[in-house]
Order: structure tokens, then sequence, then C-alpha cells
């Protein structure tokens, strides 16, 4: 199939017919109508900027980079409602100087279809947005600061470089292997970042957030499952939730960590210039406490009990004890670590460096 040249702006209506069904009651029984894929490539310059707008028509979209140096748009329309319903949605793709549009356009409001995109673009090109309706968004290799929403479905981004905006209305966000930090929110569903260097703020009315690996400050708030992050390098600035448990380890620091609900389980490898302030209004608190921190401590159970446990290493404590408060340091003393609960028990065990 020839190439499409970039220049003047030039706008292509994709539009194929739908193979003769094989009886005139498919529509009637509900069997599923499928177009075959249908592709074309258009040659781009470096740096161009690629959009892909669903706008009110569902159907998956994937953008994937590769090694080749033209993009390439395959889409396919699917239906239950036979030949005619395939026509009520089309596929519309701009080519201008440095922008290669591709968007969906509705052709009648009681259009009953799917149109998913499958996109390959070279690895120069720089991807500025992509939009669903409903349906799963999956995003590979790219790179450029990207804007990703979708009114209902899971999102995913791996290995792309730049910053990303990502949005759902409803579905689960995945972000892997990636470079430039991120915003993630979505409003009923879990959270899962890896392996990503820069920061991320991730918010989830209803879900699940976990963080693993990676280089950067994160800041986590959910209303309706936990929290957990592992093996980070950078600071946990803010971990909230009102409905699960907080559990922290392998982090560089600490900042806050609130929960109404459940527990708090938190290594303390170090305390940065801004103390660490732990707060829970129902549940327990259990602290590592790295054996070489020094800081100051002031420990606050009003409903429950304080205890210094013994574990893997020994901790340097001096101070006030009390059954329900502890007030003093750590080693030779120095940033403050605060940790409070109004109704559970405080633990602190040491931890070998």
């Amino acid at each position: 199939m020839p190439l499409r040249t970039a220049g003047a702006a030039a706008t292509l209506t994709l539009l194929a017919g739908l193979l003769a069904p094989l009886c005139s009651a498919c529509a009637t029984l509900g069997l599923e109508g499928t177009e075959p894929p249908h592709s074309e490539n258009y040659t781009v310059s470096e740096n161009t900027q690629l959009s892909v707008l669903a706008g009110d028509v569902d159907g998956d979209i994937r953008v994937e980079a590769w090694g080749k140096d033209y993009v390439q748009v395959t889409w396919t329309r699917k239906t239950t409602r036979g030949k005619d319903e395939l026509e009520k949605a089309e596929a519309i793709v701009t080519q201008s100087a440095g922008r290669l549009d591709i968007q969906t356009r509705r052709r009648a409001d009681d259009a009953r279809l799917t149109l998913g995109y499958d996109i390959k673009v070279p690895r120069q090109v720089t991807l500025a947005r992509v939009g669903a309706a409903a349906g799963r968004i999956t995003i590979e290799g790219t790179r450029g600061d990207t804007v990703i929403t979708a009114r209902s479905g899971d999102i995913s981004v791996k290995n792309n470089s730049g910053y990303l905006d990502i949005a759902a209305g409803e579905g689960k966000l995945r972000l892997d292997g990636s470079i430039g930090g991120a915003r993630l929110v979505t409003a009923d569903s879990d959270i899962e970042v890896s392996n990503v260097d820069g920061d991320v703020k991730a918010v989830t009315s209803n879900g699940r957030i976990a963080v693993s690996g990676g280089r950067g400050d994160v800041s986590l708030e959910t209303s309706g499952d936990g929290i957990r992050v592992s093996r980070l390098e950078g600071t946990v600035l803010l971990a909230r939730t009102t409905g699960g448990p907080i559990e922290i380890s392998q982090a560089s620091w600490i900042e806050a960590l609130e929960t109404s609900g459940a527990d708090i389980q938190a290594e303390i490898g170090q305390v940065g210039p801004g103390g660490t302030t732990i707060r829970v209004d129902d549940g327990s608190i259990r602290l590592y406490i790295n054996s070489e921190v020094n800081a100051d401590m002031q420990l606050v159970a009003r409903s429950g009990a304080v205890a210094i446990a013994s574990s893997e290493a020994a901790l340097f404590l001096a101070g006030e004890f009390a059954t329900q408060h502890f007030k003093g340091r750590v080693g030779a003393g120095g940033n403050m670590i605060y940790a409070q609960t109004s109704r559970g028990d405080i633990s602190v065990y040491g931890m070998e460096p």
C-alpha cells in the first residue's frame, strides 16, 4: 500500500464496505459483524505530534512505537446489529505539517458499534493525546508529554518517555518502566506503578494503590482500599487512605502517612528534613526503624499501648516512657518521627541497616 506524504493538509475518510452477511437474520439474532481490519500508512517528519480521539464511539486503542519511519493506522469496526450499523461511525485522519490527528466521528446518534485502533509510530514521533470513550487504552514505547483520558476502561502505559497525565472515569491504571513522571486519577479502580523514573501523583476514589521500584517522590490518595510502596528511591510525600492499610518498605524517606480505618506498617531508614508524621484514627502502627537512625521521636497511643520491641537490631532510645506515650530520641536525635493513633497500639522494632 503506498505511503501518504506530508505537506498541505489532507483529510482522508477511512471507510470500507462490509462483506455480505451470511444470512439476512444476523442482525436480528445478535450475531457479531466485524469488518476486516483496514490499514493506511503515513510518512511523517521528526517530532510530528500525534493525537488519537475516539469521541463518543467505544473501542480499544493501542499505540506502539516501532523501528520504521512511518505511521501505520489500522482500524476495525464491529457491531451486533448488521451491515448498516457499521456505516454510523467513521475514522478520520488529518495530516498537516508537524501533525497527524486521528479522530472517530459518529454519523448517527443511535450508533451501536465499536471502532478500535492499532497504531504503530516511529520512535521520534511525539504522542500528544489519546482519548477513548469506553475501551482499553494500551501504549508502549512512545515519547512526549501525553494526556490520556477514558470514560471507562483500563489504561496501561509501558516504557514511555515523557510526563503523563492519565485520567479514567472508571478503570484500572498501570504504569511500568516510564521516564518523566505522571499524574494518575481514576474514580473506581486500582492504580499500579512500577519502575518509574520521575515524580508520581496517584488518586483513586475506590481502589488500591501499589508503587514498586523507581526513582522519584510520590503522593498517593485513596478512599476505598490500601496503599503499598516498596523499593522506592525517593520520598513518600503523602500516603492517605480512609479504607485500608498502608505498608511502606525500602523507601528513602517518609513524610506523611494517614489512615482512618486500618493499620500502618512502615520501615524508616532515614528521616528527612521535614520529619516523618504518621496518624491513624482506628488501627495500630508498627514502625521498623534502622538502628543507625538519629531522630527525635514522639509516640502517642490515646487508647492503646506503646511498646518498644526487640527485633533484629537494637535501638538506642532515651526519653520519657509511659504506657501510652513515649517522648525522646533515637540515637543522637535529629529530625522528628511523630506517630499517633486514637484507637490502637504502637510497636517499634529495630532493623538492620
